[in-house]
């Protein structure tokens, strides 16, 4: 009985050594793992380190080198465009011609202010830019050639370019019209087309019963037109670039 007691002991004795190897190997790999984890994350911090001291400040620099001169351009562009005149405004289409006295005006201004408006290089009104756009209602023509152009004051007192001169004609008087040939009750036989003759004003058309005239830089007229047997009526009218018309008539007989 003394001999299994002993031979149990030993037994017991040589479970926890084997137990305590175990343990030890285990703890023996786990340093080694930590170990390893200490060298990688050293290696990279050392790399990282060395990226920003050799790439990464430079690059830093240069950014904010490149973020300067984008706000230091646009400081002076601002400054520029304050020290600039505004653009000169422009005026919508205007007729070339009209028999109207009053004429109103609009037209786009790209900076906000007081728009002038002069005829003839004389300020004769004023009107207010606002959205891009301005109104004039009073503008008054005078007889004959009226030059219109306009420039804006900005509301820093700056003033722009005049727009391109707008010029219109105001004519108010009918054209004069005198008509030669033929003359009241006259008798055409033979061919039926005849020759209405006659003189008008500069830049104006002539139609004969709604046949257009030859007119020259004189103003002297022809148009050839043709008659039916017996008493024809002649409406000869002539026509301004402003609309105003004159009319002459002649009662002729063709056999």
């Amino acid at each position: 009985m003394g001999r299994e007691f002993d031979s149990h002991l030993r037994l017991k004795s040589g479970n926890k050594m084997k137990r305590s190897s175990r343990l030890y190997r285990l703890n023996r790999k786990e340093e080694k793992a930590a170990l390893q984890k200490v060298v990688s994350l050293s290696f990279i911090s050392v790399l990282l380190l060395v990226f920003i001291f050799t790439l990464g400040i430079p690059l830093l620099g240069k950014f904010a080198d490149f973020l300067d001169v984008v706000f230091k351009n646009k400081s002076q562009d601002q400054v520029t465009s304050d020290q600039s005149s505004p653009r000169a405004p422009i005026l919508d289409p205007l007729p070339e011609a009209t028999n109207s006295a009053r004429l109103p005006l609009s037209g786009f201004s790209a900076t906000e202010g007081m728009v002038l408006i002069f005829n003839n290089d004389e300020k004769i009104g004023e009107a207010k830019s606002e959205g891009g756009e301005f109104r004039f209602d009073d503008f008054i023509l005078r007889d004959g050639d009226n030059n219109i152009a306009v420039k804006v004051v900005s509301q820093k007192g700056k003033e722009s370019d005049f727009s391109p001169v707008a010029r219109v004609v105001f004519l108010q008087k009918v054209p004069s019209l005198e008509v030669s040939e033929p003359s009241e009750g006259q008798t055409f036989s033979g061919n039926n087309r005849i020759k209405v003759l006659g003189k008008t004003d500069k830049d104006v058309q002539v139609w004969a019963n709604g046949f257009l005239a030859n007119t020259n830089a004189d103003g002297v007229f022809e148009v050839f037109i043709p008659l039916a047997t017996g008493e024809n009526n002649i409406e000869v009218k002539a026509t301004d670039l402003a609309g105003n018309t004159k009319t002459v008539k002649r009662k002729v007989i063709f056999q």
